[in-house]
């Protein structure tokens, strides 16, 4: 009997499934590329095919994530507040992202600024916030680059601050809407 041709693509999906669990729960230091092959149902070998480390297969991990939340959330340098309830109600909606992102920025805090991705589309949030800056819808208080960090802080802190994604209220959303209302108005 022949044996059924192996689906690369099906393996190399299922491998990041099981990786995405594994580090979300575990991190990237204590994630095991044996549990993430046994989850899979791939060996190992393939792993480091398809990934080259531990290191790749987690920045395959995160960079497919990034990319997913990229295209859930639109950004409006015109409607700050609008966009860090739409990252809000993404990391909602994906539990799993917030402790990936957590582990990420406790075990490798540079990773995601060296990921082309993420770089990118800071840089095009950067540039529009410093657009609406000039024409004086947005203050300009802060630098651009500040005033971004700050409202993803802000989103950020309060999505790890609120635990359990049920515990994850709209007056929570609400009161960061007013937070980044707050920051973008007035004073320059």
């Amino acid at each position: 009997m022949a044996e059924a041709p192996r689906d690369a693509a099906a393996t190399r999906r299922r491998i990041l499934d099981a990786a995405t669990e594994e580090f979300s729960a575990a991190g990237f230091g204590g994630g095991r590329v044996g549990r993430i092959a046994e989850r899979a149902q791939a060996n190992q070998r393939m792993i480091y095919a398809y990934f080259g480390s531990k290191d790749g297969l987690f920045e395959a991990v995160l960079t497919e994530k990034v990319l997913q939340a990229q295209a859930a959330v639109t950004f409006d340098a015109l409607d700050l507040p609008g966009y860090a309830c739409q990252v809000f109600d993404f990391y909602r909606a994906n539990p799993r992202m917030v402790r990936l992102n957590l582990w990420q920025a406790l075990e490798r805090p540079d990773l995601l600024g060296s990921l082309e991705p993420v770089a990118r589309a800071m840089a095009d949030k950067v540039a529009g916030i410093a657009e609406a800056q000039a024409s004086g819808a947005v203050s300009a208080a802060l630098p651009a680059e500040v005033l971004l960090d700050l409202i993803l802080a802000l989103t950020y802190g309060n999505i790890a601050q609120a635990g359990d994604a049920g515990a994850w209220p709209d007056s929570r959303r609400a009161a960061l809407a007013v937070a980044v209302e707050r920051l973008i108005v007035g004073g320059g």
